[in-house]
């Protein structure tokens, strides 16, 4: 039996011990974090009670060390087992769910069997109960976690800012973060605003029902740990959507539909999601370039010699069977180099990407590994063709690269998540960059780089067809928008209670 006094100084020597972990971490000195983590483990220091702990922080050091398969089992049981909190042990799971993307061999029906354990969590929770009315104005609620400068706004402004005020109420919600310029600047465009952020998510629904929300739009899904889904799951208005920042099944038997369109979501889609897929008839993304786009805007594009591939995404995203894939687009354009741009200023992921280049076979004196930067844009100057990642495609990086006159070679999955690119670029007039399987990957990518004078015609092009495509048609897009709110609406006032 160990004495109060001995288990407290066992605490103690924990206590101590993790908190040079969470240091370590802080730094982005993952591999020191991770053998700390390691030796505090294999010392049978962890208490019980926060196993969990354990789990999620081996999970997290193991993934940004570029060790995904061996990291999956561990996001897994950080959720999975007694001792977290309630508000944690959902947070972890969102978590997990949104890792399961970055994997290669994770099935479409594992996703959605996985994505189910949201609703058997949440699947009890009350639920608010809603009178049926028709008002001259359909009102709108968008759920984000935050709207400060992100990625996801750069989809959404059209629909803050474009909408017909005649027919409809539009109000915003912020999860969390602290307001700001960009805050100010998109609460001004519509007809009201709420920052939610510090309320428990059951007074966050209470807040939103009292609104009178007709339609609540989930913009986040599983990304910023759950919290907007957290707040749906409460039903805070009678018809409920997700999509845009997130590219899967939610789980959450509160959400009713999905956004999606006919070439992300084809016929048969239905089965991996539990929400109804509502398809807009062009495409579910519209793309409003922020103002950082405005110095780069009538610039002449000509192909380097040799040609110069790239990717500027998130290195997470970059699985080592995509790795491999790029080596033989290498190989087989024994003269092309390959820019690979992080998307965060993460200072260990360059020299961790290096070492996982070289392990694919890729000759490391024709890599050039960058981190991100502010004024990440300058780098598209450097690149030809962008390689997309799979099976998580780039959204918000694709259309800023067609943008910016590049070219996109992507392979198209079988899910959502792995068709988001290929909806862009079918969009975009460019679906002959679209690949159905890895080798035709490589061969689109190949030609392209050994066809001078397509490459140069597609750099004069690629601009001028995404500005005049769907994806930058904002008056289109909120005109398809509002008549799916018409019609859900419709559906839901005339379905027999």
């Amino acid at each position: 039996m160990t004495s109060g006094r001995g288990t407290e100084q066992r605490m103690e020597k924990f206590d101590a011990a993790f908190s040079r972990v969470q240091k370590d971490l802080a730094a982005q000195r993952f591999a020191a974090a991770h053998a700390r983590l390691r030796r505090l483990n294999e010392a049978h220091l962890f208490p019980e009670s926060r196993r969990w702990q354990y789990h999620a922080m081996e999970g997290h050091l193991l993934h940004m060390l570029g060790e995904l398969d061996a990291a999956l089992p561990h996001l897994r049981a950080s959720w999975n087992i007694e001792g977290a909190p309630h508000a944690v042990r959902v947070e972890l799971l969102s978590n997990y769910l949104m890792t399961l993307h970055y994997a290669a061999d994770v099935s479409d029906a594992f996703l959605r069997e996985e994505h189910g354990a949201w609703g058997r969590i949440f699947g009890d929770v009350p639920q608010f109960s809603h009178e049926k009315r028709r008002r001259a104005k359909i009102r709108i609620g968008y759920l984000s976690p935050s709207l400060s400068e992100h990625v996801v706004l750069n989809f959404a402004v059209p629909l803050f800012s474009g909408y017909d005020r005649t027919g409809f109420d539009v109000r915003i919600y912020s999860a969390g973060g602290a307001d700001d310029d960009v805050t100010d600047w998109i609460a001004g465009m519509v007809d009201g605003y709420r920052n939610l952020a510090g309320m428990p998510e059951i007074a966050a629904a209470a807040a939103i029902h009292a609104d009178e929300i007709d339609i609540l739009f989930d913009l986040a899904g599983h990304t910023a740990g759950g919290r907007t889904l957290r707040i749906a799951a409460y039903k805070p208005a009678p018809v409920q959507i997700t999509g845009i920042g997130y590219f899967d099944t939610t789980g959450v038997p509160a959400i009713d539909y999905v956004l999606g369109d006919p070439v992300c979501d084809p016929p048969g889609m239905e089965e991996l999601f539990f929400e109804k897929i509502l398809r807009l008839p062009h495409t579910h993304l519209c793309f409003t370039p922020p103002e950082r786009f405005a110095p780069y805007e009538n610039i002449v594009r000509r192909p380097h010699m040799p040609v110069v591939f790239g990717s500027f995404n998130n290195f997470s995203k970059i699985t080592d069977d995509t790795l491999r894939l790029w080596a033989e687009i290498l190989h087989a354009v024994p003269e092309a180099r390959l820019v690979l741009k992080n998307v965060n200023a993460d200072a260990a992921a360059p020299e961790l990407m290096r070492a996982r280049a070289a392990r694919a076979d890729i000759d490391l004196r024709r890599i050039d590994v960058r981190s991100g930067t502010r004024d990440y844009l300058r780098d598209y100057l450097d690149v030809d063709i962008i390689l997309d990642t799979y099976p998580y495609q780039g959204g918000g990086t694709t259309c800023e690269a067609l943008l910016m006159g590049l070219p996109v070679v992507t392979r198209a999955g079988t899910r959502h998540g792995a068709r988001f690119g290929t909806s862009i670029l079918y969009n975009a007039g460019l679906g002959e960059l679209v690949a159905d399987t890895a080798d035709a990957y490589v061969e689109r990518a190949v030609l392209l780089a050994r066809g001078g004078e397509l490459l140069a015609a597609l750099h004069g092009a690629v601009r001028r067809m995404m500005r005049a495509s769907p994806l930058m048609d904002g008056a289109q897009y909120v005109r398809d928008m509002e008549a799916a709110y018409r019609m859900i609406w419709e559906r839901y006032l005339n379905e027999e209670a």
